[in-house]
């Protein structure tokens, strides 16, 4: 259901898009570019449509399984080893790798997100991968709600 005055001020709403908007949690960045949102003329922001949040984080994670991540082995000391050629990694040091993912809604423009965080590199292949799918998982959320307030989006009422 698109939305076709502003909640606050109830001025007309028109489609707009933000060029970039950041956020981060822990030891993770999230950065979104060219995200579709409804604007009014008092420069009110509001989501493309009410669902758009959750829509986001339910790509997110459904989408998390196309980084490449590292394999852990092990019954009580995990050991990880590359998701390419197999070697045994050490733990991630501080290099920081961007993955970029196209994102496509329903009902929405297409538009991308950049997720930076802690790899491992492989000193074989020199594949870089993530350490823990789950941490990511753990720190999305709060990462897109920090980019999201600091682009002063305001929740539908």
């Amino acid at each position: 259901m698109a939305r076709s005055h502003c909640p606050l001020c109830k001025a007309k709403v028109e489609p707009s898009v933000l060029d970039e908007i950041n956020g981060e949690e822990g030891r993770l960045a999230v950065r979104v570019y060219q995200m579709p949102v409804l604007q009014c003329s008092n420069g009110h922001r509001l989501f493309s449509h009410p669902d758009f949040p959750l829509l986001l984080l339910d790509w997110l994670a459904q989408s998390g399984t196309k980084l490449p991540v590292s394999a852990a082995k092990g019954m009580l000391i995990k050991k990880y080893h590359c998701c390419a050629c197999g070697e045994p990694l050490s733990e991630p040091d501080d290099q920081r790798h961007s993955f970029r993912l196209a994102v496509n809604l329903p009902d929405t423009a297409p538009f991308e997100i950049d997720l930076t965080m802690p790899v491992h590199r492989c000193p074989k292949c020199r594949k870089e991968q993530v350490h823990s799918l789950k941490q990511v998982r753990n720190d999305a959320p709060a990462a897109l709600a920090h980019a999201f307030k600091s682009a002063q989006m305001t929740a539908g009422m």
